[in-house]
């Protein structure tokens, strides 16, 4: 006999919380973590959510949902701070907002610890080699264009140590003026050295210094009639006064600074960050955070900032367009786990206000840049309610389709549409099992099966339409399945093509008219049902071939008795992979450690049936 699950009482779990720092964690029915918070005190925070105050639309929706909570106790803010970010990358928690940008922040690499030539070259991810690391840079593109001022003005190589070392003659670089060729010895060690310098320097902001230094070389190469030399100095000078005439740069306080401009139009979130680094403006880069509703902007960019630093070193001085929500709390973490005092404002004054309002005009155009887009969207959407004759604009529409060979390896696709356009992180695929090879019917019918499980088990919303590659049989297998759930939300539309497969000659399938219709070839609405169909159909394609590749390298060996992982991983690595194992005579299959002689002949027998 089952039971129900008790309620889970807030405020008793509240009362045994220790007035300490740490993070907590709220998990739903399905114990899947909802939320994850940090705090000064666990006890109060914890409890605050229970007080029965009023409270926010968000914190009420997220208070309900809550059937259970865990807590982790920390020595210091900073490290709530550090468990709390950790937690959110692992477990994703909806009510929470999440950062989704993964990439890490690209960097220049000059090897001074390895080469007697210096290379300066582009590096992102963990900082490996002896060597120094100028950075970080906003974008690649800010990196590329940086190196490309450096071969232009300092003429250092940026070869691999491969190519470097096997030159036999100067390369195309040094042709058209870009490097001074130390692989063929055209430079000196002093004076490579010496233009290494001058680059190291330049990336640290002291372009100024490097002036100061090439006029007096510049002088130098005069007095002792070297004019050519000195000609060489002067349009490096020349170059390196331009590109200071093209940045913004703050004289007074070389300083690394960070400035988040945020901003929030049509339910979409923007964090826009400008870089700088010692005194010099590197550029900026736009974050789309994703956020529940009824989220405040200052609750936003403090969420933001503290999980933008999780991986990457925090800048001297911040600088936000908004006053964060519990700066104090925040600006103390920092500096903690900097390991020195963090300042941050919002009533920056004199070059830092033009800072900030030059990053502001940039995350406003970025913003309505990406609202129009989305506009552009919903006017699509609106066609599905004037010509297909939907009730109302879909927020969400899944489209399925199958793919497979000749019955093997048969997988399903589904990607998710919403009112943005393609929603990628909410595409999924499906293995199909169990069905008879080619049973295309029968397919549907498991993915969809699937799909509704997987809709329940994650308490996601249920889509407006399930759009079907296929016809009105397709369709109809799909109806069953949604009356025996007792689901009435989600419309149906087949996609049937014609004769020749013709792209624009696809006709709709309603399932609630029971009506085909023949959208106009190259019409807006056409083009839409082939973009949704032809994107389900090339993510199930890709995962198709993905898994046909890997049952190619490993499914004979996997269907031998007695062969398990250890033995497979042997056979593979003594021959140097699939290709060499079946080239190999039973002699050789003999010869491999822990392979007995009966194993032996039964993979020898496999593999002649794989060559035939």
């Amino acid at each position: 006999m089952n039971t129900a699950t008790p309620a889970f009482d807030g405020k008793q779990f509240a009362k045994s919380l220790p007035l300490l720092p740490g993070v907590y964690q709220m998990l739903d029915a399905q114990n899947q973590v909802i939320y994850v918070g940090k705090a000064r005190s666990l006890k109060k925070r914890v409890a605050s959510y229970f007080s029965g105050k009023a409270q926010d639309n968000k914190t009420m929706a997220l208070v309900s949902s809550i059937c259970n909570m865990r807590f982790d106790i920390t020595r210091s803010d900073g490290e709530a701070l550090l468990l709390e970010n950790q937690l959110i990358k692992k477990h994703k928690p909806r009510y929470n907002i999440l950062l989704k940008d993964g990439k890490s922040y690209p960097y220049i690499y000059c090897s001074s610890g390895d080469d007697v030539f210096p290379r300066f070259e582009f590096r992102r991810g963990a900082k490996k080699g002896k060597g120094q690391y100028f950075g970080p840079f906003p974008s690649a593109y800010s990196v590329r264009t940086t190196l490309n001022h450096l071969q232009k003005i300092f003429k250092v190589r940026q070869c691999n140590n491969a190519n470097f070392s096997n030159r036999s003659r100067p390369c195309l670089q040094h042709q058209i003026n870009r490097c001074t060729a130390p692989c063929v010895d055209l430079v000196s060690t002093d004076d490579y050295a010496k233009q290494v310098e001058h680059t190291q320097l330049f990336l640290q902001g002291h372009s100024q210094q490097v002036i100061e230094q090439l006029i007096e070389t510049m002088d130098q190469h005069a007095q002792q009639q070297a004019f050519e030399k000195a000609a060489q100095v002067r349009d490096q000078i020349k170059a390196l006064r331009l590109i200071q005439s093209q940045q913004f740069v703050e004289a007074d306080l070389p300083q690394n600074i960070d400035v988040f401009a945020v901003g929030v139009k049509a339910g979409i979130a923007i964090v826009t960050v400008g870089t700088v680094r010692n005194g010099q403006v590197l550029g900026n880069r736009d974050y789309f955070p994703k956020m529940p509703k009824d989220t405040e902007t200052s609750e936003l960019l403090t969420a933001f900032i503290s999980q933008y630093y999780f991986d990457k070193p925090i800048a001297e001085s911040l600088i936000t367009s908004i006053v964060p929500a519990e700066k104090n709390a925040l600006t103390k973490a920092l500096s903690e786990i900097a390991g020195r005092k963090i300042h941050l404002t919002s009533q920056p004054k004199l070059a830092r206000k033009k800072l900030l309002e030059q990053t502001q005009v940039n995350m406003l155009n970025a913003l309505e840049s990406r609202v129009q887009k989305y506009a552009t969207w919903q006017s699509k959407w609106q066609l599905w309610a004037d010509e297909v004759g939907l009730t109302a604009l879909p927020n969400r529409v899944e489209c399925f389709d199958i793919s497979h060979n000749f019955g093997d390896q048969t997988r399903a696709s589904c990607v998710v549409f919403d009112s943005k356009g393609a929603n990628k992180d909410a595409y999924r695929q499906y293995i199909i099992e169990g069905i008879t090879g080619g049973d295309d019917y029968a397919a549907m019918r498991q993915v969809i099966d699937k799909r509704l499980d997987s809709i329940k088990k994650h308490d996601l919303d249920l889509p407006d339409v399930f759009l079907i590659d296929g016809g009105k049989g397709q369709v109809n297998e799909v109806k069953k399945i949604l009356q025996q759930r007792d689901v009435e939300k989600i419309q149906l539309i087949g996609v049937v093509k014609d004769d020749h497969r013709t792209a624009g000659e696809e006709r709709l399938y309603v399932e609630a008219t029971r009506h085909m219709l023949k959208p106009e070839r190259h019409s807006l609405l056409s083009l839409m049902v082939q973009y949704i169909r032809d994107e389900a159909h090339r993510f199930a394609i890709k995962n198709h071939r993905q898994a046909l590749k890997k049952a190619k390298k490993t499914s004979f060996l996997e269907a031998i008795p007695g062969i398990g992982v250890q033995k497979r991983n042997a056979l593979l690595k003594h021959f140097g992979g699939f290709q060499g194992l079946k080239k190999a005579s039973l002699e050789d299959i003999q010869k491999v450690p822990g392979i007995s002689e009966k194993l032996a002949t039964l993979v020898y027998q496999n593999i002649l049936k794989s060559r035939s």
